[in-house]
């Protein structure tokens, strides 16, 4: 709808990150089970939703790409899956990783959320200093590891829950 009206997107980029970390942060609290976790997440992850919320209120021009939002949301959701490796190597009690779901979803989000970490610290240099071509190369390999992101939910998806 707003292609039709050659209307920029970009507005929606600060919902988008808010929703995607509460939602990650609350499976997480599932997976961890950790009394301080429980306790810091919905600090964290509010003022996180906060953040974005003012991003994209108080933002002069809701058509030009900020980065910032998309470096501190990579950077917040990088910890989850490394709080969850760091889990599964203290408690060593998962026999198959490959059966584990919650492994398949961090790899993915590992993956993913590393590329969007570069892709937002480098991306207005590229636009600025290079080719509007090597820019859509950028965004083809965010989409490549979107693709990769999906798979591995699919991956997690596929598997029957352990009792």
């Amino acid at each position: 709808m707003l292609q039709s009206k050659h209307l920029p997107n970009l507005f929606l980029i600060p919902i988008d990150a808010a929703v995607e970390l509460w939602l990650l942060s609350l499976v997480y609290e599932r997976a961890l089970q950790w009394p301080a976790y429980s306790r810091w997440r919905p600090w964290v992850a509010g003022a996180f939703v906060l953040v974005a919320a003012l991003s994209g209120w108080l933002l002069p021009d809701p058509a030009h790409f900020q980065p910032a939002l998309m470096v501190g949301e990579s950077l917040l959701v990088l910890l989850l899956p490394g709080l969850y490796f760091r889990k599964l190597l203290n408690e060593l009690h998962v026999r198959n990783l490959a059966r584990d779901a919650m492994f398949w979803v961090s790899t993915g989000l590992l993956l993913y959320f590393l590329g969007k970490l570069l892709i937002g610290l480098f991306s207005n240099y590229l636009l600025a200093h290079y080719s509007k071509e090597l820019n859509l190369w950028v965004w083809f390999v965010h989409a490549v590891l979107l693709f990769v992101l999906h798979s591995c939910y699919l991956r997690a998806l596929w598997l029957r829950p352990q009792k």
